[in-house]
């Protein structure tokens, strides 16, 4: 667009309906009113732009468009009204212009890029918006305070460039702790500079970064400089330009706001601290984030188990009621090292109260102190104990389950096998994105290598923590279930993975096993999630929708 012609304006949605007799001859305006009202805005925007308010003249605007100062002040009121609609409207036009570039399914290096050559452009080409910018701020923004809708029309840029920065973070290219009005500033500043300084710059530096060569280079240096601000120190600017749509991660916008809460609350964490201090802190972490737990269940019981792995503490979670209840033995996860049934209480909790029935949560030994075979002999006694102390904790014993999350899914599929081994009847099992193999060469290690809460980077340390005997992680079924020879009669199953998680594909494997066994299975393929989303219940309905179809299941199979 060449510097004098005048943008399209976009009419606010404030601008009254009209009619009238008057200049009917005038254009056939009365045939079409709001092609009238739209060149009225278009000729007041350059007016407006040129000599500004207070030398703007109502006269002039209504000779250039064939109205009338009457007309004028019906449609708006005012020159002030007339002002404010064209201030308005320019912003309504570049909102627009903002909507057209479609940049949802853009990976976000790309529409970052993208948006940021688009307010360059649309700045540079429209010089008159800046002008009234300039001009409404010599009015210290009067005008705009009482534009109502002016806020919540210019958010929409602000919840675009959030989007774009949470997938950015989500796929592990942007680094995060910036907000998106911050980017927005920079975008703006950048954009709007080179457009209200070029005559003052130009005299004192020259008019190379004016002509259409250093026009070009500046529109590339401020995408540049906007994705490089935002990148990861460990993420080059090729690396991240190379990655293609389908290598981006779609995650559930409500997640966004469980990872900002939950990564705030990690940073405080020094970086290599030891496990004892990781224990510590997730347990601080999950005591400020905890639920309240639902009315009638019952939290104080606590047994202590012996096992061939050592004594071993659960807590019962049990639903109000006198009848024998269903019981459900849950195993926490938190990569094995971490975690207990207190880091837990939301999920537990939840499914006693939800099905009115028993939860048996185990706090098992933890790795590096205690490695294979501890956690897995200590489960292992707890399902016996469950069995021969069912009157005393008052469960049916044809209804008691197993189920776990993440390691918990693991070492849930691993006692599973070994109940069937020795003769302990198990009702069903409930397996949470559970790692069930070693197998980093599955395409979901690959595409969510940086994925969020888990990072296939560092894995094979915390699986030597587990199995110091590294040759079990591909031998063993009590370690890795999925390399039994058989997975025929076990429990029928429901294997919850999440599209966002390096062990998706672990858990799918392990369906797809149980299902050739003939074992019935119940899947769910979590799209849009990560591993250990049901921590963000409190932000993301879904995740909460997912528990609640986990415990419907148990239900139903217990029924």
């Amino acid at each position: 667009m060449d510097r004098d012609e005048t943008p399209d304006v976009a009419l606010p949605k404030s601008s009254k309906p009209a009619q009238s007799s008057e200049g009917a001859a005038r254009r056939g305006w009365k045939q079409d009113p709001e092609a009238v009202k739209a060149n009225i805005l278009k000729v007041a925007y350059e007016i407006f732009a040129r000599s500004g308010l207070s030398g703007a003249r109502i006269e002039e605007i209504a000779h250039r468009t064939e109205t009338s100062k009457r007309m004028i002040y019906y449609y708006f009121g005012d020159k002030d009204g007339l002002y404010r609609a064209v201030l308005e409207s320019a912003y309504i036009a570049m909102r627009k212009g903002e909507d057209l570039l479609d940049l949802g399914g853009v990976p976000p290096v790309e529409a970052l890029r993208r948006l940021a050559e688009f307010t360059f452009d649309h700045h540079r080409s429209a010089e008159d918006f800046v002008r009234l910018v300039m001009i409404e701020n010599v009015h210290d923004g009067r005008h705009m305070s009482m534009l109502d809708e002016m806020a919540g029309q210019n958010i929409s840029v602000i919840r675009l460039l959030e989007d774009i920065y949470q997938r950015g973070c989500a796929a592990g290219l942007f680094r995060r702790g910036l907000d998106a009005v911050e980017l927005h500033w920079m975008i703006s500043s950048m954009s709007y500079f080179n457009v209200s300084n070029r005559v003052t710059f130009s005299q004192i530096f020259g008019n190379d970064l004016f002509n259409p060569l250093g026009q070009q280079k500046l529109r590339r240096h401020v995408g540049d400089m906007m994705v490089r601000f935002v990148l990861r120190d460990d993420v080059s600017l090729d690396a991240g330009l190379a990655r293609s749509n389908e290598d981006i991660r779609m995650i559930n916008p409500d997640i966004y706001r469980f990872l900002e809460v939950w990564d705030s609350k990690w940073a405080s964490l020094p970086k290599g601290a030891s496990v004892q201090d990781r224990r510590l802190k997730f347990e601080a972490i999950a005591r400020e984030m905890r639920l309240p737990t639902p009315e009638g269940v019952e939290t104080d019981g606590e047994y202590w188990i012996e096992s061939d792995g050592g004594p071993v503490r659960v807590r019962v979670f049990r639903a109000a009621g006198t009848a024998a209840q269903p019981a459900l033995i849950y195993l926490h996860g938190g990569a094995w090292m971490q975690g207990s049934p207190e880091t837990h209480w939301d999920i537990t909790a939840r499914i006693a109260g939800w099905n009115g029935q028993t939860v048996i949560s185990v706090d098992y030994g933890l790795a590096p102190e205690n490695p294979y075979p501890t956690a897995f002999q200590q489960v292992f006694a707890v399902t016996q104990w469950a069995h021969r102390e069912a009157g005393t904790l008052n469960i049916d014993p044809a209804k008691i389950a197993i189920g776990g999350d993440s390691a918990g899914g693991n070492i849930a599929a691993a006692v599973a096998l070994k109940c069937r081994e020795e003769g302990v009847a198990l009702s069903a099992q409930l397996l949470i994105y559970p790692a069930c193999d070693f197998d980093q060469t599955r395409p979901s290690y690959i595409e969510n290598a940086d994925g969020p809460l888990l990072k296939v980077q560092g894995m094979d340390g915390v699986n030597r923590m587990y199995s110091p005997d590294e040759s079990k992680l591909s031998s063993d079924p009590f370690v890795a279930p999925l390399v039994a020879e058989s997975h025929a009669d076990l429990p029928p199953a429901y294997v919850a993975v999440a599209q966002n998680d390096p062990l998706r594909d672990s858990g799918v494997a392990y369906a797809d096993a149980l299902e050739a066994a003939g074992v019935p299975v119940t899947r769910d393929s979590g799209e849009g999630l990560i591993h250990g989303y049901l921590r963000s219940m409190e932000y993301c309905a879904l995740a909460e929708d997912k528990l609640r179809a986990m415990a419907a299941w148990l239900r139903e199979t217990n029924a």
